[in-house]
C-alpha cells in the first residue's frame, strides 16, 4: 500500500495534468463498476444459497443493498461536486480579520494569504480549506466543505464490503461441517463451487481499501487532524466535537443521505486549539 502511495505522489507531481485526466476516470470508473458487481453477485448469487428468494429477509436484503449503494454513490458524487477551495469562501472572508494575519501563511502559487490548515494542491490547482489530502476515487480533493461525505462514503463502502464479505463466507462455510473444519479433512464431493471461493478472496480483497480508508479516516476524527498532520492533536477537541466539526450540526442524521442539510460549524478559517478558548484565524 505505501509503494503504491509513493508511486502515485510521483506521477502526480511529475505530470500533475497527465495524472489527472487518467488517474480520476479510471479510478471513479473502477468503484462504480466494482460496486455494481459486487451487489449483482451478492444478491443473486451468493445471498439466494442461504435465504429463500420469496422471503421476507431476502426483499430486507434488497433493501439494506439499495441503501448502501444510494449512500455510496451520492456521498461519492456530493464529495465531487462540493468545493471546497478557500475561493469558495465570500470574498471579505478571504482575507484575514485585522491583527490576525500572522496567523494565515503565504502560498507562493497562489500570491496570497491562506487561513490556517489550508494547503496548495498541484492537481486542483488552488488552496484547499484543512486539506486532509487529493481522493482519486472522488477526483476531488478532502477539505473542511465535503469531508463529512468523504467519510461517509469509506464508511458504506467498508460496510457494504464487509457485509458482502460475512455473507460470502456462511455461505462457503456452510458446504462443511463442525468436524470437517475441526480435523481439517474436506471431502471432494461436497467442496464449494470454485466461483464462490475465487469470489470470497477477491472480496476478501476489495474489503482491505475502504477498510483501511475508513480506519484512517477514525484515526484523523479523533484528534481532528488530517493526513497533513497526522500526529498532531493541536485541534483535538474531544470525540464528539470533532465529529460535529466533520458531519455538521446534524451529526448521525447525515448518516441517512448525503441530501441531509446540516451546516458546518464554521467557514474553515477559525480553528478552536486543544483545551483553548482562543479562536484562531
Amino acid at each position: 500500500m505505501c509503494f503504491i502511495l509513493a508511486c502515485t505522489n510521483y506521477l502526480a507531481r511529475r505530470n500533475p495534468k497527465m495524472f489527472v485526466r487518467i488517474s480520476h476516470p479510471i479510478a471513479v470508473l473502477f468503484v462504480i463498476l466494482t460496486t455494481f458487481f459486487f451487489v449483482g453477485l451478492h444478491m443473486f448469487y451468493v445471498v439466494p444459497q442461504l435465504l429463500d428468494v420469496a422471503g421476507l429477509m431476502y426483499k430486507l436484503d434488497w433493501l439494506l443493498a439499495i441503501f448502501t449503494m444510494y449512500n455510496i454513490f451520492g456521498n461519492m458524487l456530493a464529495c465531487h461536486i462540493t468545493n471546497t477551495s478557500v475561493e469558495s469562501l465570500p470574498k471579505d472572508r478571504q482575507f484575514p480579520e485585522p491583527g490576525e494575519e500572522h496567523l494565515w501563511h503565504y502560498c507562493d502559487i497562489c500570491q496570497k494569504l491562506m487561513p490556517p490548515r489550508s494547503w496548495h494542491c498541484i492537481l486542483c490547482k488552488c488552496c484547499i480549506l484543512k486539506r486532509d489530502h487529493h481522493c482519486i476515487f472522488t477526483a476531488t480533493c478532502i477539505g473542511h466543505n465535503n469531508q463529512r461525505y468523504f467519510f461517509w462514503f469509506t464508511f458504506f463502502m467498508a460496510l457494504g464490503t464487509g457485509a458482502a464479505w460475512a455473507i460470502h463466507f456462511i455461505a462457503t462455510l456452510q458446504y462443511f461441517s463442525f468436524s470437517d473444519l475441526i480435523s481439517s479433512d474436506f471431502h471432494r464431493d461436497n467442496l464449494p463451487p470454485y466461483w464462490l471461493v475465487f469470489t470470497l478472496i477477491l472480496n476478501s480483497y476489495i474489503l482491505a481499501a475502504p477498510l483501511s480508508s475508513m480506519l484512517l479516516q477514525i484515526s484523523v476524527l479523533i484528534l481532528n487532524g488530517t493526513l497533513h498532520d497526522f500526529n498532531s492533536d493541536t485541534y483535538d477537541l474531544g470525540l464528539w466535537e470533532n465529529f460535529k466539526m466533520i458531519v455538521g450540526k446534524q451529526v448521525f442524521w447525515t448518516f441517512l443521505s448525503p441530501t441531509v442539510k446540516s451546516p458546518l460549524l464554521h467557514d474553515g478559517t477559525q480553528w478552536n486549539e486543544k483545551q483553548s478558548d482562543i479562536i484562531k484565524h
